[in-house]
């Protein structure tokens, strides 16, 4: 009994492992790094991201729509001074049922996030494996799992989080469609293109390679497929624009606004910042984003790993898409030759041409991915890129791991790719975020609410940022989840002003705790007068102080 039992056992692992052609090996090596990716992006999940003004509005805003009950128009402002326009609303779209299962809860829609930031690893794994093979899709599962703008990225509340699954479900079904012939595939990749550009308006960059891979595959496709495929590629079309319907619709019936302040931005350009340097500097920002988290984690001291990191992809690149692969071994010790390698050097080319086209456009488009500056503001124009970035890694450590690089020695290429992912693995780990946030994140502005809500007879007040154009939602937001009515200043009996001192010596307001307060006050209530009656500060840069009206 215990003998047919065990045999049933095996007939069903190799039924359920072996639909995909994936042999039980690969299997046991692709599970612990999944397992290791949910890790690093799962451990202490609800102090992992950063909760400021940023998440405290985006939550807001889908709380909103939950209360409601209308799908918004709009995704989040591009900018909070002067003239600004807005992203897509798929990311509060997404986000809207389970706010409204946990009334709101922030660690509900993180944790969403964070399986959106899980699936990329499979995604990448599945693209890279049906490129470059086994070893190629194993080093690019493991680097997609340890990287440390994709950990970042998976642990916070932010519109352009969802950058990158969309990314990367766009280039997978790009290449399941050229790989398998399937057209099908281009409405996934149409999706993956939706979720992209809507999270941020710079993933509309992605259109670009996916339209011309479509046509490139179009034109390869038999004369008498071609027609169907055409279909597809539209319904691909009515999917992307059926997302953006809202947006669009909207600019229809309101003289196209959003597209009239788009035309009117207007971007300062650096001194010096001529075509070549800022590609240049582009380019090593773009390469090394993802793999370093580079510059946020050092301007000038991760400078040399980035560099090399940078460098090391392009000479890796060069060699890849020159067909230096098509006479080196394969995975299971044949010649590579025909169909494979011809799959091989069209995926390369694909994923080359995308990384070389979206960095000039972004490069040359946008003046802060051209500039030296540790701002997470910055990094979040080119994350369309970084999908495609930690394939190209994955592609060359392969293509080294099947490779002779020492002559007459067959197994050197196993050790230097070795050599070169253990590399790539020590420089992500070593900028990996902190698994605490540097703000205490949700549970520390849960903490700040609480003593808010001691300090306020009743359960109506105002809450004012300083400068005012950033937006008071940090905590304003849990004040409004516990039931508190936030009033105008004007009419509030307990005024709780939220201070900056960053920004308030920046735009010379006084300093936080006292002069910048008062300041106001004397501005915009100039016939009332006030007693403050606490002043904290509840997490780095930030002066929370609590005024009782007389």
């Amino acid at each position: 009994m215990i003998a047919r039992l065990s045999v049933r056992a095996r007939q069903v692992t190799r039924l359920a492992f072996g639909r995909l052609n994936v042999p039980l090996r690969e299997w046991a090596c692709i599970l612990p790094i999944m397992l290791l990716a949910a890790a690093d992006r799962f451990v202490n999940l609800p102090a992992r991201g950063i909760w400021d003004s940023d998440q405290g509005f985006e939550m807001n805003a889908i709380w909103n729509a939950v209360q409601s009950r209308q799908l918004p128009t709009f995704g989040s402002p591009a900018f909070t001074v002067g003239p600004s326009f807005h992203h897509g609303a798929l990311f509060y779209d997404l986000m809207i049922p389970l706010s409204w299962a946990s009334h709101g809860n922030p660690v509900a829609a993180v944790t969403e996030i964070a399986l959106f930031g899980l699936a990329v690893v499979p995604l990448l794994w599945w693209t890279a494996r049906s490129i470059g093979g086994t070893s190629a899709g194993l080093a690019t599962a493991l680097l997609a799992a340890i990287s440390p703008s994709f950990i970042a990225n998976s642990t916070f509340v932010w519109n352009p989080v969802l950058v990158e699954p969309g990314a990367a479900l766009a280039c997978f079904g790009a290449w399941q469609a050229w790989k398998t012939g399937g057209p099908r595939w281009w409405v996934v990749a149409a999706a993956g293109t939706a979720l992209a550009s809507q999270s941020h308006l710079t993933g509309m960059t992605l259109v670009f390679p996916m339209a011309i891979f479509f046509l490139l595959a179009l034109r390869r496709s038999p004369a008498s497929a071609r027609r169907r495929m055409l279909a597809w590629g539209l319904a691909g079309v009515g999917l992307f624009l059926l997302t953006w319907s809202p947006w669009i619709i909207s600019e229809l019936t309101h003289g196209f606004a959003e597209t009239r302040a788009i035309m009117a931005f207007n971007q300062g350009s650096p001194p010096g910042a001529d075509p070549f340097s800022r590609l240049f500097i582009s380019a090593v920002r773009i390469l090394a984003w993802p793999l370093t988290r580079w510059p946020l984690v050092g301007v000038a001291s991760g400078f040399p790993t980035a560099l090399a990191v940078a460098v090391g992809l392009v000479l890796g690149l060069t060699w890849r898409v020159a067909g230096v692969l098509a006479s080196s071994v394969s995975d299971d010790g044949a010649a590579g030759s025909g169909p494979a390698v011809a799959f091989e050097r069209a995926g390369l080319l694909f994923i080359c041409g995308s990384i070389a086209l979206m960095t000039a456009i972004l490069g040359l488009g946008i003046t802060e991915i051209s500039q030296f500056a540790d701002s997470i503001n910055q990094e979040q124009y080119h994350s369309v890129v970084d999908v495609f970035v930690v394939l190209a890694a994955g592609l060359i450590v392969g293509g080294v791991w099947r490779a002779m690089p020492l002559r007459g020695r067959a197994g050197s290429g196993h050790v230097v790719a070795s050599v070169l992912l253990a590399a790539l693995v020590v420089a992500g780990v070593a900028n990996w975020p902190p698994l605490t946030a540097p703000d205490g994140g949700w549970p520390a502005a849960q903490t700040a609410t609480a003593r808010l809500e001691r300090e306020t007879p009743g359960n109506e007040l105002a809450i004012i940022a300083l400068p005012t154009f950033i937006p008071s939602d940090a905590y304003g937001y849990p004040l409004k989840l516990d039931g508190y009515e936030l009033v105008s200043p004007a009419g509030a009996k307990t005024l709780v002003t939220l201070c900056n001192p960053s920004w308030a010596a920046k735009w010379s307001l006084g300093s936080c705790g006292g002069d910048a307060e008062s300041a106001w006050i004397a501005a915009n209530l100039p016939t009332e007068t006030f007693t403050r009656v606490d002043t904290w500060v509840p997490a780095p840069d930030r002066v929370l102080s609590v005024y009782r009206r007389n």
